[in-house]
């Protein structure tokens, strides 16, 4: 029998081998070029500069537009149009717009979100702490006091950081200190812990001494908790992303020091892009809640040691659908259900491409706050295509600090941009390239349907005049 156990181990050496232990920190609202190792010149992020030199930086990675959508993805491997969360939950629709908005669900059930379940059932300890967002209430503090909630979702551990107790720094301190509790209680065993933080989503809040570090530097404090355009470079916006680095900078020093970064598979990204109020995505066009690259295209940075080779980049486009996919594989485990998204392994590991053709976006209401009337987008290879349902705000020469912005103009609209050659979508090459709209366009309807996706509808009750007020009211009482 010893000698029969010595031969399988010789032979079969990964049966003993410890799973991969996965961490996923998700930021709020943070854009693409918010770290200096993505370009910000305004603030240097040390520690997640050194993630990225010690792992793979995606150059476009992407997100949705806004956050439900985001991580009802994350947790479903499942793109909004088939899963119906499509929009920030309870975000109100306006009455007399030229289209009706698509009914999007109020939650999304444990029976969809099996992200955790999956890897529960693998044997991974599972653990969460801070924004929640895909059902009831955005705070993961607020629901862990009902009985089996998080349990069904396949949560073992649901961290009781408060933002109402802790709203002087976004409650970024008391998240860490969740899951490196979460970390520690589970060192022994394979695990899986989800940092869902609430920055640097406004409000503008962050420790008092940050901030007057960099009003010191010569930045602006706002004026308010909201921040406004004009203010731009924000003392306490660059306060929020120096104290969320700091923190990341604690929970990795802490796997160092339990052992545990060797094996450990570290992810760092965003729900989508910055909101254009506070931060500038410029190049890239426009900002959160836009279907325009600034408003979906986030940082993400990806160590795994010896897996993935320290300092690489990979430009492949990739989405928040593909992180299920890919802690499948991670696991060695098989997924509850059909996932949209695809494993990233062949690009962390350097060993081939996607199969995939194309990547899809569904937005079928209204946020006229960001400028956007529902649409859907596809970006296949270099191209994207932007369709417009029937209505489309003109943004020109408006900016993030009015609201609702732009100008209305009724009837559908389809825009077509080559990404290599034009990055920043300043050039509308629909009619120009034909071939290629309608190329684009099948695919997408194809998409559409493929995934029972529902569309917005013409709205008899259109009334430019009543839309036109009843937005601006809402967004009022939003703010």
């Amino acid at each position: 029998m010893i000698h029969r156990f010595l031969i399988l181990l010789v032979l079969s050496p990964s049966l003993f081998a410890a799973q991969t232990n996965i961490l996923h920190i998700l930021a709020d609202d943070m854009g693409w070029n918010a770290l200096s190792c993505y370009g910000n010149k305004d603030l240097q992020t040390p520690n997640l500069d050194r993630l990225a030199a010690q792992g793979m930086r995606f150059t476009q990675a992407y997100a949705d537009a806004q956050c439900s959508p985001t991580r009802a993805a994350f947790l479903s491997g499942q793109y909004g149009a088939r899963t119906g969360v499509f929009k920030v939950l309870n975000e109100k629709e306006p009455s007399f717009a030229p289209m009706r908005s698509a009914e999007a669900k109020d939650a999304l059930g444990p029976e969809t979100a099996t992200l955790a379940t999956t890897l529960r059932k693998a044997g991974y300890k599972t653990g969460i702490s801070g924004k929640w967002h895909i059902a009831h209430n955005h705070a993961v503090a607020g629901l862990r006091r009902r009985e089996g909630y998080f349990d069904s979702y396949g949560f073992d551990f649901a961290g009781p950081a408060n933002s109402n107790e802790h709203h002087e720094d976004k409650t970024v301190t008391a998240i860490t200190d969740d899951i490196i509790g979460f970390i520690e209680s589970n060192r022994s065993k394979p695990w899986f812990a989800f940092a869902a933080h609430f920055s640097p989503h406004t409000k503008l809040e962050a420790p008092e001494t940050l901030i007057a570090k960099h009003v010191a530097r010569g930045f602006k404090r706002s004026a308010d908790d909201e921040g406004k355009s004009t203010e731009r470079p924000i003392a306490n916006y660059l306060a929020m992303l120096e104290h969320l680095d700091n923190e990341v900078g604690r929970l990795l020093a802490k796997l160092d020091a339990l052992g545990l970064a060797e094996n450990t598979l570290v992810i760092f990204t965003s729900d989508n892009g910055g909101l254009s109020r506070v931060t500038n995505n410029a190049p890239l066009r426009e900002g959160k809640g836009s279907p325009y690259e600034g408003g979906i295209r986030v940082p993400l940075i990806v160590r795994w040691p010896v897996k993935v080779k320290s300092g690489s980049e990979c430009d492949a486009p990739v989405h928040a659908v593909d992180f299920y996919p890919t802690f499948v594989s991670v696991a060695e485990t098989q997924a509850a259900a059909t996932l949209d998204g695809e494993s990233l392994l062949p690009l962390l590991t350097q060993t081939g491409t996607l199969q995939r053709s194309a990547l899809f976006w569904h937005m079928p209401t209204y946020t006229t706050n960001y400028g956007r009337t529902p649409c859907a987008v596809i970006r296949e290879g270099d191209w994207k295509l932007v369709h417009w349902f029937g209505d489309y705000l003109d943004t020109t020469g408006f900016t993030p600090d009015d609201k609702p912005y732009g100008k209305l103009v009724v009837g559908p609209r389809t825009e077509v941009f080559n990404l290599r050659e034009d990055p920043y979508e300043t050039r509308n090459v629909a009619t120009e390239r034909p071939k290629k709209t309608t190329h684009l366009t099948n695919a997408l309807n194809a998409w559409l349907k493929r995934t029972k996706a529902k569309l917005p509808t013409p709205n008899p009750n259109f009334n430019e005049k009543r839309w036109w007020t009843s937005a601006v009211e809402r967004t009022k009482s939003e703010n």
